[in-house]
C-alpha cells in the first residue's frame, strides 16, 4: 500500500531547501541586528523590556550552531546522503529549543503585545523554528527509508 501524500524524495527536498533557506535566513537576522547594534540597545524591545538586549546577545552562538546544522541538513538531505538526516535532526532539536526559549522569554515579560511591526517579526521566527523544527523531525523520520535509514 503506497502512502498518500508526497513522494518522500520531493518531501524530503522541500525540507532540505527550507532548512538551507532557514540557516541563511538565521545568519542575516545576526548581519542585520549587528549591522544596527546601537539601535537595538534603544529599539522598542529595549525599552519594553530591560533584560531584552542582554537576552538577545546571548544567542548568536546557539543560532550559529542551528544554522550550521541547518545548512549541512539541507545539504545532505537534497543530496539523500545517511549524514543528512542526522544534521536534520540536529537542526531541528536546536530549533525547537530555541523557538521555545524565545517564546517563554517573551511571554514572560508580556513583550507580544501589543503588536508592532518589530514585534510581529519576531513572533513569527518563533513560530517559524519551533514549528519548522517540529515539522523537521517528524517529516525526515517518516521518510527515513527514502536515506536508506
Amino acid at each position: 500500500m503506497q502512502e498518500k501524500g508526497a513522494s518522500p524524495g520531493r518531501t524530503l527536498r522541500v525540507v532540505a531547501v527550507l532548512l538551507v533557506l532557514t540557516g541563511l535566513g538565521t545568519a542575516a537576522f545576526w548581519v542585520a541586528f549587528f549591522a544596527d547594534y546601537e539601535a537595538q540597545q534603544v529599539g522598542y524591545l529595549a525599552q519594553r523590556c530591560a533584560g531584552w538586549f542582554l537576552w538577545e546577545r546571548s544567542f548568536p552562538l546557539a543560532d550559529g550552531w542551528a544554522a550550521l546544522a541547518c545548512v549541512l541538513g539541507g545539504v545532505g538531505l537534497w543530496r539523500r546522503r545517511t549524514w543528512g538526516a542526522a544534521w536534520a535532526w540536529v537542526a531541528a532539536g536546536a530549533l525547537v529549543f530555541l523557538g521555545l526559549m524565545d517564546f517563554l522569554f517573551f511571554a514572560q515579560n508580556g513583550l507580544y503585545w501589543p503588536v508592532t511591526a518589530e514585534v510581529a517579526l519576531e513572533a513569527a521566527i518563533h513560530l517559524w523554528v519551533t514549528g519548522f523544527g517540529l515539522a523537521t523531525l517528524f517529516l525526515v523520520w517518516r521518510h527515513r527509508a527514502a536515506l536508506g535509514l
